[in-house]
């Protein structure tokens, strides 16, 4: 990554942790072009939690109108990999997502939020574990809710970080 790249994420991080996230925003859309067409947007990126939104649009919807099932669970991969960079950074681990189990709890009518938390118990755990180990497991919960605030989703999010600095392996 260019200088001028660095400056630009290393402000755009800063701006998002002080709750003005545009920026950061469109700058992951073209760090992860998958989620480009979904529009997502960060609305929360905080140490241990991230808040994206999934907007009503056409590509977003299945044949019947409501929020599709897919959709959503990108927006719930895509919160709680954001709350796991926004706790450990993005330049000092590596996740790779093994396994996601998504329960769909009603049909979403409107646009969607998803949120994930990670608890400070388990950043210290896993801060340790990446230390000691150069990885580490984690299950990470993410709800996704209507414009309403009624849970439409949950997923479960298995993921495995490897840490990239001295203790790499």
């Amino acid at each position: 990554m260019g200088n001028f790249q660095d400056r630009t994420l290393r402000w755009a991080l800063k701006e998002a942790r002080r709750g003005r996230t545009g920026v950061f925003s469109r700058w992951m859309q073209e760090v992860v072009p998958f989620n480009r067409p979904h529009r997502l947007k960060i609305l929360e990126f905080g140490e241990g939690a991230c808040t994206v939104e999934l907007p009503k649009r056409r590509r977003n919807l299945n044949h019947l109108g409501t929020m599709h099932a897919c959709a959503m669970a990108t927006a719930a991969e895509y919160a709680s990999g954001l709350c796991l960079l926004s706790t450990f950074g993005m330049k000092d681990v590596r996740l790779i997502m093994s396994h996601m189990n998504v329960a769909y709890t009603r049909r979403a009518q409107s646009s969607c939020t998803a949120q994930a938390h990670c608890s400070e118990e388990n950043q210290e755990a896993l801060r340790k574990l990446l230390m000691k180990e150069g990885r580490a497991p984690l299950k990470l919960t993410s709800v996704v809710c209507d414009a309403e605030g009624h849970e439409v989703a949950r997923a479960e999010i298995e993921w495995h970080l490897k840490g990239l600095g001295p203790t790499k392996r």
